[in-house]
């Protein structure tokens, strides 16, 4: 099927969202221009100019997902309420990353899968006991899964986005459920994005931004469509998606209930643009009045995503001295385009000890996780700290 993207919004030059780098690969840094783009035909919502994927997905890939105990639990409730459509086949999970959902099947006794294209979160999840294919999802990737035994469910968690050959990709994933079997994926839901003038979830990895309306023109040549699903608040909002075959899995009501917000997406994404462009006037101008009073700040949690809004911001050292994360391949580097410093999170929390050493604000690069952050440094804001986000505008928390 054919995607004709046509251009919607120009964010620039844009560097490897999660290409985390040290000062002697400052001069090779690889850009690209980062523009989004719709097609009125498939109702496609993606990235014209494509990175390719082995610049991403690799042997130094710098995301694991176990490190959020929020996650943790999320997955684990996950794994509990897909269990009748588990059955007693295989599962396979698409991007398994570093093993934390296929942990919570092993759990409930389930024989799961992985298939992970990034060799050192995979080796990480072998090294824990599971069993994972370290290749991109493919053809022949399904008929050496089938050669195990039948799968009775499909599940991918912030990874169907990321893939380039979306209709192989789909041929390949209902090639593995057959009639009877159940893909379900969640992922950051276009509708959310607008809504939260959310744009930094636009960047390199999310090739796709999904609607209900896309996936089923993608299905519908192959006799599979979304029979049901349900909006879940992790990542900013996402839509979970069941697909299954159509003479098997008849449509539910709630289906309808949102597509009927996809109506308008043409005018959906013109309002993210305008929403898009104040944003950034605001972010930038919120930054300059701390800067101007003499306080300090710093950036909390080297995400991807905020790859984007540093970039597409022009904000760099000078407005955001440093960020802090607490995994060790990130720190020390400095982040993509803008090279503002990530540090050890240790250094945000000498503030605990030291008023010195005390940060007054903090923007949050994982607004996301904010319940969570808020939980685990319920400190900081007891101490007088500020957060600041920029969803779903910009403000002092």
């Amino acid at each position: 099927m054919d995607i004709n993207l046509k251009p919607v919004i120009d964010f620039g030059k844009m560097p490897i969202a999660n290409g985390f780098l040290t000062p002697d690969q400052f001069k090779d840094e690889y850009f690209y221009n980062m523009v989004l783009g719709y097609d009125l035909a498939t109702h496609a919502i993606g990235l014209i100019n494509k990175v390719p994927p082995k610049m991403m997905f690799h042997e130094n890939y710098a995301f694991f997902s176990s490190t959020s105990k929020g996650m943790q639990i999320h997955f684990r409730q996950t794994a509990e309420k897909l269990l009748p459509y588990a059955g007693k086949g295989i599962v396979v999970e698409m991007g398994s990353n570093d093993g934390i959902m296929l942990q919570a099947w092993k759990d409930l006794g389930v024989w799961a899968i992985g298939v992970e294209p990034s060799g050192n979160v995979a080796e990480v999840s072998r090294s824990k006991g599971h069993e994972v294919i370290i290749k991109f999802m493919s053809d022949s990737v399904a008929d050496e899964i089938l050669a195990k035994g039948k799968v009775s469910l499909v599940f991918g968690a912030n990874v169907s986005c990321h893939i380039e050959g979306f209709e192989n990709y789909l041929k390949a994933v209902t090639k593995l459920i057959g009639r009877d079997g159940v893909f379900v994926f969640e992922d950051p839901y276009f509708i959310d994005i607008v809504e939260k003038t959310s744009y930094d979830q636009i960047y390199d990895e999310h090739v796709w931004y999904f609607t209900i309306s896309f996936i089923n023109a993608m299905l519908e040549p192959l006799g599979f469509h979304v029979f049901d699903c349900e909006h879940i608040e992790v990542h900013g909002g996402e839509l979970r998606m069941y697909v299954g075959h159509k003479k098997t899995y008849p449509i539910k009501p709630v289906v309808t209930k949102w597509l009927a917000k996809e109506k308008n997406l043409e005018g959906q994404l013109e309002t993210l643009k305008k929403n898009t462009e104040q944003s950034r006037k605001e972010l930038v101008a919120l930054l300059n009045k701390i800067k101007s009073e003499g306080k300090k700040i710093c950036g909390f949690a080297a995400t991807s995503k905020a790859t984007t809004i540093f970039n597409y911001c022009g904000i760099g050292p000078e407005l955001i001295p440093f960020v802090t994360d607490t995994t060790p391949e990130k720190q020390g580097k400095y982040y993509p385009g803008v090279h503002i410093p990530v540090v050890p999170q240790t250094v945000f929390e000498a503030g605990k000890t030291d008023k010195l050493k005390f940060i007054d604000y903090a923007f949050l690069c994982a607004w996301n996780h904010s319940k969570e952050i808020d939980k685990y440094q319920a400190w900081y804001k007891e101490a007088g700290g500020h957060w600041i986000t920029h969803v779903p505008k910009p403000r002092i928390i």
